[in-house]
């Protein structure tokens, strides 16, 4: 929820994490904990936060875009349930 408060009060450098985007990015090896993307640490977040300020900087747009951006790629490209039952 913090990260959602963030987010909220500057796009431009936070964006929410997410389950679809942490496992996007631990599909393609930008972190290497927690595949599922639950109960994040704040170490976690922290790596999360960085990765998306990167590419924010990078490609000059907010990092909320950064973040929604790889969330709808997670969505395209998704096999099975996002949660296990």
């Amino acid at each position: 929820m913090a990260s959602a408060i963030l987010m909220l009060i500057d796009p431009k450098k936070y964006g929410v994490i997410d389950i679809r985007v942490w496992q996007l990015l631990y599909k393609i090896g930008s972190v290497t904990t927690n595949p599922k993307g639950i109960n994040f640490t704040f170490q976690e977040w922290y790596r999360y936060l960085k990765i998306i300020q990167f590419f924010s900087k990078k490609y000059k747009v907010k990092a909320r875009d950064i973040e929604r951006t790889l969330f709808l790629v997670h969505k395209i490209y998704q096999d099975g349930r996002l949660y296990s039952s």
